[in-house]
């Protein structure tokens, strides 16, 4: 199974039943259940007409690995004007997020995380940390989504284990 990048997956085209390319998906909202990461939804605008968007399942999404589309079983029309309650947050709130052990110490930022689009629903499966400081010995880390203790509004923390 491979991992897509969500920056690869923003603003990526849409194809619709009747309409090829003239939508685009912006938003992926997870849900947090069992220690994983799984997106459930996406949002996706036409562009044109609607620039609030649609909130549609992933379950109504495929993505075409040969061809790099995103395909939409549905026509726009058919989305939901809301989101589902079930789903905890936006991953785009979570870009530029600082990250944090569970002993305070600051690890960096979150700049993209990587998903498995294969499944259903998609597994957010690590985050991408950039780290803080100028040091040069600091690397950018791949950090599993499992060992995530807590979202607050500004940070993220680890799990002491992790450490």
């Amino acid at each position: 199974m491979k991992s897509l990048l969500y920056s690869e997956l923003m603003r990526k085209k849409v194809d619709t039943p009747t309409k090829k390319g003239k939508a685009k998906l912006v938003e992926i909202l997870a849900l947090r259940k069992k220690g994983y990461w799984y997106a459930g939804e996406v949002m996706i605008e036409s562009g044109l007409v609607d620039k609030s968007g649609k909130f549609f399942s992933v379950s109504d999404i495929e993505y075409d690995r040969e061809e790099k589309r995103v395909k939409l079983s549905k026509n726009l029309n058919e989305g939901r004007t809301r989101p589902l309650d079930e789903h905890e947050f936006y991953l785009s709130r979570l870009d530029g997020r600082k990250v944090e052990s569970h002993s305070g110490e600051e690890l960096g930022r979150v700049y993209d995380f990587e998903l498995y689009v294969d499944m259903k629903p998609w597994r957010v499966w690590k985050m991408m940390i950039n780290p803080s400081g100028i040091s040069p010995l600091k690397r950018r880390q791949r950090i599993p989504t499992k060992v995530v203790e807590e979202l607050k509004s500004n940070k993220i923390i680890l799990k002491k284990k992790c450490e």
